[in-house]
């Protein structure tokens, strides 16, 4: 082959050559381009997130950028800080910490949080390190404050830590940090009062001093004034999910589970911690139902969203499914051990499935004696398991201290099951129900776990030999839980006790059957006990809302028990108002001010009216101590201040 051909030939391998690398590297480049244009839009959408206070959505974000597109690194690992700042993941942020302690130069919230972390396991030697780097730099004196006084206190100097606190004074708000640790360290609950009284004077809006004036009211037994407060302190930082779980947990603690429920799963989202998320679940799935939207992963951050999506998955009618667990491989993660709310799934599920031997292991071991979301339940489960599988009844030193004690509104059954563990021989329809699996839901039932007791429930027919607060109180549970028209189809098949038959009453008229009702507790207002009282009640009420108020004084003159009564004078007040005498109205209510919520708010209004300002304001008072957690009687008192302000300008106007 001559030359000329073979340099022609190799300039074309060449050309061919380079051609087809400059389209393999061309389609690499414009390949790494868009990867790389969509790493910054992701950074932009990651960022609005956040600004629009959507963390969780941020953080997803984060978890599937691509790891090998290191152009943004930087900016996106100071993201990361501020998502999990704001979403309060401090394990995260210690991990971020340990490998790259220099990152969070800027960042001094979440060295905050690493540094709380840090005292919480006891690496007093970081934490000095990074308190250190931020004695000269720093906005927030006060949390730094804190910070070294929590770690004099953790390494058991508590006496360095008030004699600091009593010595130092932050300025202007910041020193309502150092006050309410002052009235934490302090045992005396009025001095603590007084910390915590200067701390509110100071800064009126600061949750945290709200927070903790209403655990000092709790404990001082001011629960009224300590809900208050709790509210306050929750409305202060709607976003904060510490303060929305104090108040539904004090909600819990005083069995008001309708407004736990409704306090944990009210503005549910993609904002929302996952051990909030996981309460609402729990105690809507065992208490009382509620309508909650489907969370996603996507929706959900925290180490306990696994558990979140296996509740939600988990069929209605089910407390607790080994498939779904191994779906979100909950066994694995130590899950079994540290949440209380799978430790009675785990019990409800067994005595659903009638594995009385199981649940009854489960309750001797239970790992939260002294936490026992309730010790009446379980005590009870205990004792009826112990009779029914004739164990001995366990003693448990440990779990004693955490039950309540006699309480006037504890449920009868809890008090017949005391007697029964002395070896006093339970009544014959005590027994019936102890024989049958209808103990359980009654337990759940007496223990105000509605939608658990529900959910056990095998028949709709419940036997005439069981006591006769069983049927009452399971068709309450379906009243409130399932409504009126259920909970009738329910009390017709039982056994007409007088107590069935007021209920009954009751339903038809909250399910609009008004001639029906009225004739059921027409049956039930002459007899000279509790019930007649309360059916010639509701029937009063009824003739007065229907504006048949000769019958309605009739049946209240039929009631002498009634008629006696505040209630009673109360309801000769509403009839001589629709009668047209509002003289003989107001010599009732006037006499019934000290001792009648309804005479105060209508001797309230009517001065008022008149403009006589010290009695509206007296009466408003007056109803504000029966009631210091309502907040239009303190709207109330300010429209008085107001009208009396303009009135006396008025006045003085004219002159």
């Amino acid at each position: 082959m001559k030359k000329s051909t073979l340099l022609k030939i190799t300039a074309i391998a060449s050309l061919v050559i380079i051609a087809v690398l400059g389209s393999v590297y061309g389609y690499i480049s414009v390949r790494d381009y868009i990867k790389v244009k969509r790493d910054a839009e992701a950074l932009d959408t990651a960022r609005q997130f956040l600004k629009d206070n959507r963390p969780g959505k941020a953080f997803e974000l984060l978890k599937v950028r691509d790891q090998g597109i290191t152009g943004n690194q930087q900016q996106w690992l100071h993201l990361e800080l501020d998502v999990l700042e704001h979403i309060g993941n401090a394990d995260r942020l210690r991990y971020l910490y340990d490998r790259n302690p220099g990152i969070f130069s800027g960042h001094e919230a979440a060295s905050i949080m690493v540094a709380r972390s840090m005292l919480a396991t006891r690496d007093f030697e970081e934490f000095t390190t990074l308190r250190s780097s931020w004695q000269q730099i720093k906005s927030r004196p006060e949390s730094w404050f804190a910070l070294d006084i929590d770690a004099l206190i953790v390494q058991g100097e508590v006496e360095k830590a008030i004699e600091k606190l009593q010595d130092s004074s932050l300025e202007g708000e910041a020193d309502a940090v150092r006050l309410t640790r002052l009235a934490l360290l302090t045992s005396n609950l009025q001095e603590a009062w007084g910390y915590l009284e200067r701390a509110f004077r100071i800064a009126p809006k600061n949750p945290d001093v709200r927070s903790f004036r209403a655990q000092i009211l709790e404990r001082m037994g001011k629960r009224d004034m300590a809900r208050v407060e709790y509210v306050a302190a929750h409305l202060t930082d709607t976003s904060n999910p510490l303060y929305r779980d104090q108040l539904a947990e004090f909600y819990r603690r005083y069995d008001r589970l309708d407004l736990a429920v409704q306090t944990w799963a009210q503005d549910l989202d993609d904002r929302s911690a996952d051990f909030i998320w996981l309460k609402a679940l729990f105690w809507s799935k065992v208490a009382t139902p509620t309508s909650l939207d489907s969370a996603t992963p996507s929706d959900l951050y925290g180490a306990l969203a696994p558990l979140v999506m296996y509740l939600q998955d988990l069929p209605q009618e089910a407390f607790w499914d080994e498939g779904v667990v191994k779906k979100y491989a909950l066994n694995t993660r130590g899950f079994l051990e540290q949440r209380q709310e799978i430790y009675w799934l785990r019990i409800l599920q067994a005595i659903k499935d009638d594995r009385e031997q199981q649940a009854y292991e489960l309750l001797l071991s239970h790992p939260f004696k002294r936490s026992s979301w309730n010790p009446d339940i379980e005590q009870a489960l205990e004792q009826v398991l112990a009779y029914r599988l004739e164990q001995p009844q366990p003693v448990d030193a440990q779990g004693f201290f955490s039950r309540k004690g006699p309480a006037s509104g504890k449920h009868q059954l809890f008090g017949q099951l005391d007697r029964l563990t002395t070896a006093q021989v339970p009544e014959p329809a005590l027994r019936n129900l102890l024989q049958s699996k209808a103990i359980f839901p009654a337990i759940f039932m007496a223990g105000g776990w509605r939608e658990a007791a529900l959910q056990l429930r095998a028949h709709e027919n419940l036997s005439d030999t069981f006591p006769d607060w069983f049927a009452y109180g399971m068709a309450q549970s379906i009243r409130f839980n399932r409504g009126a028209e259920q909970a009738l189809h329910f009390i017709e098949k039982q056994k007409q006790t007088s107590h069935v038959r007021l209920l009954k009453g009751e339903l038809l008229l909250a399910s609009g059957k008004l001639e029906a009702g009225m004739e059921q507790l027409e049956l039930l207002s002459g007899s000279d006990s509790a019930i007649g009282f309360r059916a010639a009640w509701l029937l009063t009420l009824a003739y007065l809302d229907m504006n048949e108020v000769a019958k309605a004084r009739g049946t209240l003159a039929k009631q002498p028990q009634l008629g006696k009564s505040i209630t009673g004078q109360e309801i000769k007040a509403r009839i001589a108002l629709a009668e047209g005498r509002p003289d003989d109205a107001d010599s009732i209510y006037t006499s019934l001010k000290t001792t009648s919520p309804e005479a105060m708010a209508w001797l309230a209004k009517k001065a008022y009216r008149a403009k006589e300002w010290e009695t509206a304001r007296e009466m408003t008072m007056a109803l504000q101590k029966q009631y210091p957690d309502r907040m239009q009687l303190r709207a109330n008192l300010n429209a008085i201040d107001e009208a009396e302000l303009e009135d006396t300008a008025r006045t003085e106007g004219t002159e």
